[in-house]
């Protein structure tokens, strides 16, 4: 590991440099299969970026559909049939059950899959041509569910009344952390961050001759499975992880000013957010084109992956600010773990909806529909 103090000594080194692109060219055949959430639980209720995923598909289908009815096996099956002809994936988990997917993009056809109900709820600029829905509300049994929605009702009513309560957590965690973020503005903190991002920009990257873009996604999140952590994607996706070890919140100050400069180089950025901050400095950066990573690594979002640097971030703080601000990073945790306790009892009332409503579903007709699409993209 190396410290913050000799950074600059160590990452201006040239043999650093070019063991970096060795290490990058040893990786030429890439996992390619990334994943993200679309979505997440913040202090200001569910923030989504999914409305800005149809610009990078191309061509989108915006899947509609109730509790149950097959939208997250449907997109799954498209993921994992793409994935086995060597396909890049790129996989969006639901946030409030992981092991579901809220949408599916593969690059290298110009193609998605965005399940377009609350809380994504989305609807096509022109539905025709490059944008169309997929209707999994079609095989319900309208009639046959109907004596049950009684019951269906009270439960989704109880599933609403859990998130106000992780809202709060949430809220009560972001507010902790307030006095660590507005150290980023101290002069000492802030030149060395800005000396910092300098040399990264220089070691990482490099002028594309296009424009920058940004596209912004969430790596992590409050889940029923606790705080969840889609760690792999930046090694799988870039190669060259720079890992950021941070336990007082400085890396999005230092992410700022390299997103900054990654996007005067005409880089397009994955700019991954933390839950308490969706609309904040970013919490994790990759640069696919340029083959790096910037991670941040936090005791609540611990990094353990592939990695071919580490710098540590908290020698920036005076030891007297860090004993001051270890209090409120512990509390903050305690209340982010009591957020996800929320989560899975709201996931445990909609598992028992959607139970409720499979007897009512036609999945006959759900894997037809799934069959045609597949055969569509893999004639």
């Amino acid at each position: 590991m190396f410290t913050y103090g000799n950074k600059i000594q160590f990452l201006q080194k040239e043999h650093f440099c070019a063991a970096a692109h060795r290490y990058l060219g040893e990786r030429q055949v890439l996992l390619m299969q990334a994943t993200f959430f679309l979505g997440s639980c913040t202090p200001r209720g569910f923030s989504t970026f999914a409305s800005e995923l149809p610009e990078e598909c191309g061509a989108v289908d915006y899947i509609k559909g109730g509790s149950g009815c097959g939208k997250s096996t449907f997109l799954r099956r498209i993921a994992d049939e793409a994935a086995a002809r060597g396909l890049e994936v790129w996989r969006f988990l639901c946030s409030s059950d992981p092991q579901s997917l809220d949408a599916v993009v593969l690059p290298s056809l110009g193609r998605g899959w965005v399940d377009a109900t609350a809380p994504h709820v989305l609807e096509p600029t022109l539905c025709a041509g490059r944008e169309g829905y997929v209707d999994f509300g079609a095989f319900y049994d309208r009639a046959g569910i109907a004596c049950v929605e009684p019951e269906l009702r009270r439960r989704k009513r109880e599933n609403a009344a859990r998130y106000p309560l992780v809202t709060a957590c949430l809220a009560a965690a972001d507010r902790l952390l307030a006095p660590a973020r507005a150290m980023w503005e101290e002069p000492r903190c802030r030149r060395d961050l800005e000396e910092l991002a300098g040399c990264l920009t220089l070691t990482a990257l490099r002028p594309s001759g296009r424009q920058g873009r940004v596209r912004r996604r969430f790596l992590s999140a409050v889940t029923p499975e606790g705080l969840s952590f889609c760690a792999e994607t930046a090694a799988a996706l870039c190669g060259r992880v720079y890992v950021l070890e941070d336990g007082y919140g400085l890396a999005p100050a230092l992410l700022q000013r390299v997103l900054e400069q990654a996007l005067q180089l005409g880089q397009t950025c994955l700019v991954c957010y933390t839950p308490l901050q969706p609309d904040g400095a970013p919490a994790h950066l990759l640069v696919p084109e340029a083959g790096a990573a910037f991670v941040a690594s936090s005791p609540d979002f611990p990094y353990a992956g592939e990695r071919c640097c580490t710098l540590e971030l908290d020698g920036t703080l005076p030891s007297a600010a860090r004993d001051t601000l270890r209090f409120a990073r512990d509390t903050a945790g305690t209340l982010l773990r009591q957020a996800a306790e929320h989560v899975r009892e709201a996931k445990r009332i909609h598992d028992e909806l959607e139970a409720l409503c499979r007897p009512y579903v036609d999945f006959a007709a759900a894997d037809a529909l799934t069959e045609r699409t597949l055969h569509e993209l893999f004639p």
